[in-house]
């Protein structure tokens, strides 16, 4: 199963690019923060309080709109990390993060409401705060109101969330590996908006609950805050090149996981801070 999710994700993300119109690569720096850790002696190497994890990331994006207002994107991003803190003592530096995105028009109620649907499947890989594997694959219908300057969209999705904590680290607290992964039919509910403040800059935000089916067990709490500046005119930047700013906050639920003396984790959470910049390819 969690090949033929990974397998399926790669192959959109291979797919949607060779007939995009836009392609761009990114590069940029990030912090990667794990806060309030709380170790109680199994794990006495790592200090209590929080890490940053500093590094560079390189990615590739790839946006399309179809004739008839279907809109794709799909990204594929690498983040090299100086990791000096080893939350997991035999991580190798580098994870990954992919995206496809899919949305359309359902229904237009009037000029400035409309009923959407979406597509949304991501994975994300190798992280130094020990989640080793990610999938969310899941469809959606919202509610979205959108004028000039400003857009909000309350958004409901279904489908299947899995998540797999990487060995190492849990190993040492008493856990085994059939113990540390958890995929199962989840709902999420979202509210986003963006606010453009001038044609060359916005301010996006995003918020997510993701619950499982069964009991609406929450599974993760999902925050994001991204300014963008793409400027329209000639700037001190080449042609098409943007400037982007994101704070992504994840809360995972580990409760289901802790099942010994000792928590799964000495902590729960963590942050992606991540400037980059996104320049076409022209291809």
């Amino acid at each position: 199963m969690k090949f033929f999710q990974t397998s399926l994700l790669t192959a959109c993300l291979v797919a949607v690019p060779l007939s995009a119109k836009n392609i761009y690569m990114s590069a940029g720096a990030h912090d990667f923060v794990v806060q309030n850790i709380q170790d109680d002696g199994a794990l006495g190497h790592i200090p209590s309080g929080d890490s940053h994890t500093l590094g560079l990331n390189l990615g590739i994006w790839a946006e399309h709109t179809t004739s008839s207002g279907i809109n794709i994107l799909a990204k594929a991003e690498a983040f090299l990390d100086r990791d000096k803190d080893e939350l997991d003592p035999d991580h190798y530096p580098v994870w990954f993060d992919f995206l496809v995105d899919v949305d359309g028009i359902m229904s237009q109620i009037n000029q400035h409401n409309y009923i959407a649907w979406y597509i949304y499947m991501d994975n994300k890989q190798n992280t130094v705060s020990c989640v080793e594997r990610e999938v969310r694959q899941q469809l959606g219908l919202g509610w979205v109101y959108k004028k000039e300057s400003f857009d909000i969209a309350l958004n409901a999705y279904a489908g299947f969330y899995y998540i797999e904590i990487d060995d190492d680290t849990p190993v040492a607290r008493g856990y085994n590996r059939q113990e540390l992964d958890d995929g199962e039919a989840a709902n999420t509910l979202e509210i986003e908006g963006n606010y453009r403040f001038s044609s060359d800059f916005d301010i996006y935000g995003r918020m997510r609950h993701y619950a499982a089916n069964t009991g609406f067990e929450e599974l993760e709490e999902n925050y994001e805050l991204q300014l963008n500046y793409h400027p329209t005119q000639s700037s001190f930047l080449y042609d098409g090149v943007a400037l982007h700013l994101k704070v992504k906050y994840i809360q995972y639920n580990f409760d289901r996981f802790n099942i010994h003396s000792v928590d799964m984790l000495p902590w729960d959470n963590d942050m992606l801070i991540q400037a980059y910049a996104t320049i076409p390819l022209g291809l």
